[in-house]
């Protein structure tokens, strides 16, 4: 089948839809976005962390001068009680400089949809449609239809529900696995469980860019990161029990709970109350935790938060998005390339192929993705000392430098390594350390 004739549809503008209409366009495959809200970039959203391997990637899509010019480096780190006291200063964010050529960036995340969003040329803006809420899906032996509740329908070879922690994606493939053996296992409709509630906000940047603090106690803690002109803060708050119930709050019940972390210092120099008076946004939500035990069926397939869920201690949930792409985009090209050169359809066994070999690969030793959802959980464990292990770990016994340094050394920097990059986009290596990468770029020389 030749590339023309394929077709992708993509559920969701959000930065994974943007990012697979990215690796799209460079592969050569026709597809479109359907974005349910009426414009893609929105000022709502938190705060996103690019880390080394993603700006890898983001340099195949061209808008890495950009990003690193709008973004704020994180270069310090801190340790807090709530009473104000520093017992940990850490070197995690130079150590990334060191060891892969460059420190994580912290994004607003409107700022960075608009980067990928400006990054596509005309040609493939033009195939981003708003307004367009999915209504159903329905699949055959040649191809998909999805209609949105707009009416509008659109034809085409495959469905990447790239639509968030609630994908309605999901949501319907899950229905048309039921339907087709109602007795076979399945994930629940709601896959993902939640230990902890989060308070999120952003407001003017008060101190220099660059600080990634955090301030613990025993079943809360507060995040707080600065950029060049916002900041932000995250409050964790254990629940008394987890759920997998999805949680609409009320602005009452981030006025409570923002009460009750008034105390809780940012920095050296602020605490939660200093700051709230200069909102520009704040929101509350569960924080969900899991990865989906079925990642597609027939011609459809998830990416990103309708696969997988993190706690944001570590920022990793939009890198694993964008590696999902990376390694789906990478599979449908390989087998659009030898397809062509059979002169054979890319039809449905074949399909199916791919999308077992990309989740197989994604939750595979290969892959940072097992990883990343157990040190993220555990991150968020341990700065909410959330049992007395968890207390005596993280407030004595990883505070010696030395110790930190073992423990990111052997758990977390040998996970970024094996990012994977878009094998058909010619580059040459932008990020540069100690360390390796397991999967270098297709160079240019």
């Amino acid at each position: 089948m030749s590339k023309g004739k394929f077709k992708v549809i993509v559920i969701g503008g959000g930065p994974i839809g943007l990012g697979a209409a990215h690796a799209l366009h460079l592969a050569g495959i026709d597809f479109v976005v359907l974005e349910r809200r009426p414009s893609i970039v929105e000022d709502e959203g938190a705060i996103l962390v690019v880390w080394p391997h993603t700006l890898r990637v983001m340099h195949q899509f061209g808008v890495l001068k950009k990003l690193i010019a709008l973004g704020g480096e994180l270069k310090h780190h801190l340790s807090f009680t709530v009473d104000g006291y520093v017992f940990n200063e850490s070197p995690r964010c130079t150590q990334a400089q060191e060891y892969y050529g460059h420190a994580p960036i912290a994004f607003h995340r409107a700022e960075l949809v608009k980067v990928l969003y400006d990054g596509l040329p005309q040609v493939a803006k033009e195939k981003i449609i708003t307004n367009s809420n999915l209504a159903t899906i329905e699949t055959n032996a040649t191809g998909v239809k999805v209609t949105c509740q707009n009416g509008n329908v659109y034809l085409g070879s495959i469905v990447i529900g790239a639509d968030g922690a609630q994908s309605k994606t999901r949501r319907i493939m899950r229905g048309l696995a039921l339907h087709e053996k109602p007795h076979r296992p399945w994930d629940s409709e709601n896959p993902y469980i939640s230990s902890f509630r989060l308070l999120f906000g952003t407001f003017p940047s008060p101190s220099e860019p660059g600080l990634g603090y955090d301030t613990q106690a025993h079943n809360r803690a507060a995040v707080y990161f600065s950029g060049p002109k916002r900041a932000w803060f995250f409050l964790y708050d254990k629940l008394p029990t987890p759920t997998r119930d999805h949680i609409r709050y009320t602005d009452e019940d981030i006025e409570i709970l923002g009460a009750e972390f008034s105390e809780f210092p940012l920095t050296r120099d602020f605490k939660v109350k200093d700051v709230w008076p200069y909102m520009e946004q704040k929101g509350m939500t569960n924080l969900q935790e899991g990865i989906v035990q079925h990642w597609s069926f027939e011609r459809i397939v998830l990416a990103g938060d309708a696969a997988h869920k993190f706690t944001p201690h570590l920022g990793l949930g939009f890198n694993d998005g964008i590696q999902d792409v990376v390694a789906l985009c990478n599979g449908i090209q390989q087998a659009l390339q030898e397809t062509t050169k059979l002169d054979k359809s890319l039809d449905l066994p074949i399909i199916t192929e791919i999308f077992e070999s990309y989740e197989a690969s994604r939750k595979g030793p290969e892959s940072s993705l097992l990883a990343d959802l157990k040190n993220s959980g555990f991150e968020t464990r341990m700065h909410t000392w959330s049992n007395t292990f968890y207390w005596i770990l993280s407030r004595y016994l990883v505070t010696p430098r030395w110790v930190e340094n073992l423990i990111v050394k052997s758990a977390i920097w040998p996970e970024f390594r094996k990012g994977k990059v878009l094998d058909y986009v010619q580059s040459d290596e932008p990020m540069k350390g100690k360390v390796e990468w397991l999967y270098p770029m297709n160079s240019k020389s």
